[in-house]
């Protein structure tokens, strides 16, 4: 009999249906191995172990009275500690909220639960779910399954790192600038960053707080393979999966560099594998420019974002002079050249404001053009694989020079999310250490579905993923 901890979402819900497993025995699979592995690594932050027992029992004796109660029955899941979770601690990243226990899940844990899931536990975060690591203010820093010296990326990397090591199956994670993007293509897993709207949002703040960020945010499943994602999708979105195209019937624009931002000898190399064997499949490649003006798309998003997240902040940091201590102080010397930008936006009118949604919808059109010609856009996900534990903010090394820290991440996932397209992050090679690399495979706005079809024939298409190094057993 198979471990179940490495068996796909999929696969642990066919054998649940069909007896050869129990609820109950897949999920203390998964909670042993988050009692030997979890201490190491810090991914899963507050456990649900009886509640989840208790669920597991139900799941194993509504299938015996022959009812199945969704997709998902008996399947464990985690949940990024940025969602509202009934009965169980969420600090949503924030310090000052050590023991909240909400009193109703957020609408995608619901939706997860009602499909049948078991919710395992809460996965990390860094503070306020911002940053490209994952350190939370209570709990501490989360570590890389494949070198533990190096982060698992943020802000959703406590739920890349728990699908790494298995843990879990399957994950809930949210993304504005890269926060599911950035971790799956450092842990090597795959992420889908929905079309922007698709998927509610409530229960990602503290109920006390205004939800003043409306734009860009999204939240999405993470999982070990594309076909898992699909399986989740239909859980949170409802949607049947579309048939996977033919390797042949596909029409792919590559972007080897975005905004004039390099990337790393060993992520150039994957993409020109990835081009070879699609190629070889059949599949219609060619080298594209980016659609849109991706400078310009920088500046939206950093217009946006520093505006709703000003508008959200305490009232003395709402003001002056606490407002350009707080963005021309503290965030420009955290995030450099995109902290400024962000202090621009937190700065704009109510006019600039709205300014920048009407540039953001202009460009959004642009690319839907752009979809009128290709099926995907394939893409870097940054310029790097997983980097080495280091104070947010501190630069770091690209080829040997020293860039600033929100370089290699900016314009590829900043620039790229206020677009509103679905992207999924797919991994697609190893670096010559042994550390994952994903891309990322932009498709048309609301057609999350068909991407994810799409996003099969090109997994089955890549070539083999190299063994996982032994940090990541």
């Amino acid at each position: 009999m198979p471990d179940p901890t490495s068996l796909s979402a999929t696969t642990l819900a066919r054998r649940i249906r069909e007896g050869r497993h129990s609820a109950v025995e897949v999920l203390e699979a998964h909670l042993a191995r988050i009692e030997r592995r979890n201490p190491a690594l810090n991914a899963v932050v507050t456990l649900d172990a009886d509640h989840a027992r208790a669920r597991a029992r139900a799941a194993d004796a509504a299938l015996e009275g022959g009812t199945v109660w969704g997709p998902l029955h008996g399947v464990p899941f985690t949940v990024k500690d940025q969602y509202a979770t009934a009965g169980l601690r969420t600090t949503y990243g924030l310090p000052q909220y050590p023991r909240f226990v909400p009193d109703a899940d957020a609408t995608l844990v619901d939706r997860l639960r009602q499909a049948g899931g078991l919710l395992v536990g809460k996965t990390n975060l860094p503070f306020a779910a911002y940053d490209w690591q994952c350190r939370h203010p209570l709990f501490g820093r989360t570590n890389n399954p494949h070198d533990p010296t190096r982060t698992p990326g943020g802000s959703s990397g406590g739920a890349a790192a728990a699908l790494a090591a298995r843990l879990t199956p399957l994950g809930l994670g949210a993304d504005v600038a890269g926060s599911i993007r950035v971790p799956s293509h450092f842990c090597g897993v795959a992420g889908l960053r929905p079309t922007e709207g698709r998927l509610p949002l409530d229960g990602i703040l503290p109920p006390d707080r205004p939800r003043t960020v409306q734009h860009v945010v999204v939240g999405g499943p993470m999982a070990r393979s594309v076909e898992d994602l699909q399986l989740a999708w239909r859980a949170l979105d409802g949607a049947a999966p579309s048939p996977t195209p033919t390797a042949e019937d596909l029409r792919v624009a590559v972007t080897p560099e975005l905004g004039g931002v390099p990337v790393d000898t060993d992520t150039q190399r994957v993409l020109r594998e990835t081009v070879r064997a699609l190629k070889a499949a059949g599949t219609t490649v060619e080298r594209e420019p980016a659609p849109v003006d991706l400078d310009a798309a920088l500046s939206i998003w950093a217009d946006i974002q520093g505006a709703e997240l000003s508008a959200g902040m305490p009232g003395p940091l709402r003001l002056q002079p606490g407002k350009a201590l707080l963005w021309y102080g503290a965030v420009r010397s955290v995030f450099g050249f995109l902290g400024r930008r962000l202090a621009r936006g937190a700065h704009r009118s109510m006019r600039g404001y709205l300014t920048a949604l009407d540039r953001k919808a202009a460009l959004t059109q642009t690319l839907d053009s752009f979809f009128d010609s290709w099926d995907l856009w394939i893409t870097p996900v940054a310029s790097v694989p997983a980097f080495s534990h280091r104070r947010t903010g501190a630069p770091f090394s690209l080829e040997g020079v020293s860039v600033p820290y929100a370089l290699p991440f900016a314009v590829y996932n900043c620039a790229t999310a206020v677009l509103g397209h679905p992207i999924l992050t797919l991994p697609a090679g190893r670096s010559d250490e042994g550390l994952p690399i994903g891309l990322q495979v932009h498709g048309r706005p609301g057609h999350d579905a068909a991407l994810l079809a799409a996003g099969r024939r090109l997994e089955a298409t890549l070539p083999p993923r190299p063994t996982p190094s032994p940090a990541s057993q």
